[in-house]
């Protein structure tokens, strides 16, 4: 009996274990994904918005010169951090076909050249929202608002 009850105890420590490590693998690694030391600026229409958890996603579509599009897709911080800088769902999905500009830090790979993850977006009306935390820190590695020591 009480080696039943050992078994059953460990085989719960181990399951607990295991059910704990797969979220944390799971969830990307920012730096795996996106180049932190360079920071682009996308202008294109807005065309979805993603506003749920883990992280807020959105479509810009970007139409060059030739008059092909390319759709970006940018990654934001949780619902929550975002709610906190002031910025509402309504910003962005209010906007859905209209044009805006955002900035970002560009996917690293081949595979990620048309995504990005957004720090702002410039609306329509000239408005600024975050939609996430500085991502953005120079070729340097400190922040690129301390790049000069200030």
């Amino acid at each position: 009996m009480k080696s039943k009850l050992a078994l059953m105890i460990f085989s719960s420590v181990v399951l607990s274990g295991i059910s704990l490590a797969v979220p944390l693998y799971a969830h990307h690694g920012f730096e795996f994904e996106y180049d932190a030391s360079k920071y682009i600026t996308v202008t294109g229409v807005l065309t979805k918005v993603d506003w749920e958890n883990p992280h807020i996603y959105f479509n810009v579509d970007v139409t060059d010169a030739d008059g092909k599009v390319t759709s970006w897709r940018f990654e934001g911080s949780s619902v929550a951090i975002v709610q906190r800088t002031g910025t509402k769902r309504a910003d962005l999905v209010d906007n859905i076909g209209k044009t805006v500009v955002v900035g970002a830090v560009p996917g690293k790979g081949k595979n990620s050249l048309s995504k990005g993850a957004a720090e702002k977006v410039k609306l329509p009306d000239g408005k600024e929202i975050v939609v996430a935390r500085q991502r953005y820190y120079g070729e340097g590695g400190g922040p690129a608002d301390d790049k000069d020591g200030k």
